[in-house]
């Protein structure tokens, strides 16, 4: 086996192996050469080469997440690494472990007009757990230096706190040179996994807060799935006084369960609302997509507990009373044992249940009375989604509705709500789909964000197991939905950035069979064609047309037509 003749290079390759990678995204350039070498010559790594640095960074976001392991993205100097920086915001947030490679100029040619040459060292500094700067090795006390830092920043992308890594590395010319003259890491400093415990003292202080309070509510946010939590969940549930409420991407789903919390907060009679505010309130996992739990939760003032070891001072709620960095299965295995201590007979928990039945119950009446909108093209779309796939919904207004309806069980949902932008939907679909080509998946997007990041499509890495369902209604609904745009001269100029394209000409271009809807009818005859097996080897794009309905007023009476039966 050959490698760059760089020692810098083949200790961060070693390294790599060492924290589990396995994937390797790589935008080509000529200062990331020797990692680019290595990594490629090396069989233990996939290598994937994708020009575009915003879609490259995606790409290995949606990797990593699927895989739960860390990818690798490297890029040559100057302007290329700032356009990894919506990933790897995302990834932050998200707590997906990514290594962020980028290569520089020596230091001593900053800021002196040389060719792509910024100031690199530590750019990513608020989005990342750990930045290196990893300099050129000329003595054993170099090496000694570098490979101690070199361990310290791979492992904080895998502690018990995952997400996104910083390494700079500058290199001087010769760049292409290889060598079968291999080394490897002689100062790996391992670090030892931990896990915290709560003490006698914070426990007793949690127990005072849980057992003053007779309303509970836990409340999950974004999540992976999990079996032991959502057993552990269910548990808690059956207890009258817990509700327990939890969105598609919280991936937690039992018929015990809220599952859909806006459909559900409407339903809920004016007059009755005090009675529907928690005592206290457990939050666990990442950000929540409903605005109006965030602000029902935020007016009843209930105190909150946090379990998790990310975020824990995350006060979404504004009322933040005690917060603890342990695993959210130890923090509700604790209230489980408080529960079973001392059960209540409130039945707070159970009324949430009764509302979110009525909407349930519902649901199919009412959207059957519904026009042709954004609305009946999600409850149809929502409703074929195959068993266990992996559903990508991007930003802003199709996470909404996806969230009216009811979840699948055997769905993974994923979106990137991390920081909620609509710039890396497609991309983080593919890089997903990549490294689980034997599952499904489904992209579900609105035209803007399919728009913005058509550079996903220009790669040959492809998947056949991608299927992408684009709602285009000609611009940002999501500013048609919220109030405040409406009332002023920007409204669809500037706002809802008012757009006329199709999709039909990316499609050639990139090679994607294509399919064009514009009725209910329309989406029932292209059904079974557009999921079934790709007959070039490439994903297949159905663009569902809803330009000229009005989509915000549909919605408005959708909410409008739910009987208030408590």
């Amino acid at each position: 086996m050959i490698s760059s003749a760089k020692l810098e290079v083949q200790l961060i390759v070693d390294g790599c192996k060492k924290v589990g990678v396995t994937h390797v995204v790589i935008s080509p350039g000529s200062r990331n050469a020797p990692l680019s070498i290595a990594f490629d010559e090396d069989p233990h790594f996939q290598v994937f080469v994708v020009p575009d640095e915003r879609v490259a960074a995606f790409y290995a976001h949606g990797m990593a997440q699927k895989l739960n392991k860390p990818v690798v993205i490297t890029c040559t100097s100057g302007s290329a690494p700032l356009n990894y920086y919506p990933a790897i915001a995302e990834a932050f947030y998200q707590e997906t472990p990514l290594i962020v490679i980028s290569a520089d100029r020596p230091l001593e040619w900053v800021d002196q007009g040389d060719g792509q040459t910024i100031r690199q060292e530590r750019v990513f500094d608020q989005m990342v757990l750990k930045s290196a700067q990893l300099n050129e090795i000329h003595s054993d006390n170099q090496r000694w230096h570098f490979e101690r830092n070199l361990s310290e920043a791979l492992q904080a992308a895998v502690g018990t706190r995952k997400g996104p890594v910083h390494l700079n590395v500058p290199f001087s010319e010769p760049l292409y040179e290889t060598t079968t003259d291999i080394h490897i890491l002689k100062n790996w400093v391992e670090l030892a996994e931990t896990e915290s415990v709560l003490t006698k003292n914070s426990k007793s202080k949690i127990e005072t807060l849980w057992n003053n309070s007779e309303k509970r509510l836990i409340i999950v946010g974004q999540h992976r799935k999990d079996s032991d939590l959502q057993e552990l969940l269910e548990k808690l549930a059956l207890d009258g006084s817990i509700a327990v409420l939890v969105e598609h991407t919280s991936n937690l789903y039992s018929p015990y369960f809220v599952s859909n919390i806006d459909r559900t907060l409407n339903i809920i009679p004016e007059s009755e609302v005090e009675s529907f505010h928690p005592d206290c309130i457990v939050t666990i996992g990442g950000a929540i997509v409903s605005k109006k739990i965030k602000v029902f939760l935020r007016q009843s003032k209930a105190p909150v507990i946090r379990f998790g070891v990310d975020f824990p001072f995350m006060d979404t709620y504004q009322n933040l009373r005690f917060t603890a960095s342990i695993s959210a299965f130890s923090g509700l295995e604790f209230i489980q044992e408080l529960v079973q201590k001392n059960p209540h007979k409130s039945r707070f928990g159970f009324a949430w249940k009764k509302v979110d039945q009525f909407g349930s119950d519902d649901q199919k009446k009412i959207c059957a009375a519904q026009p042709w909108s954004d609305l009946k093209a999600m409850e149809f779309v929502m409703d074929v989604i195959p068993d266990y796939s992996n559903l990508h919904i991007s930003n802003s207004s199709l996470i909404r509705y996806a969230l009216l309806f009811d979840p699948i069980k055997s769905v993974n949902y994923w979106c990137n709500r991390g920081t909620s932008g609509i710039d890396g939907s497609s991309s983080t679909s593919v890089g997903s789909a990549i490294v689980s080509p034997d599952e499904p998946h489904v992209l579900v997007t609105g035209d803007l964000s399919f728009f913005y990041d058509s550079n996903a499509w220009w790669s040959k890495y492809l998947p056949s197991n991608l299927r992408i369902v684009l709602v285009n209604n000609g611009g940002g609904d999501i500013f048609n939905i919220i109030p405040g745009p409406k009332s002023t001269n920007q409204w669809k100029k500037i706002f809802v950035a008012e757009q006329e394209l199709a999709a039909g000409d990316i499609a050639k271009t990139y090679g994607l069979e294509y399919f064009h809807a514009a009725s209910e009818a329309d989406l029932e005859k292209h059904l079974s064609a557009f999921f079934s097996e790709s007959a070039n080897g490439k994903p297949k794009l159905l663009e569902i047309n809803t330009m000229k309905e009005q989509n915000s007023a549909i919605l408005e009476g959708y909410f409008k037509s739910f009987k208030k039966r408590v």
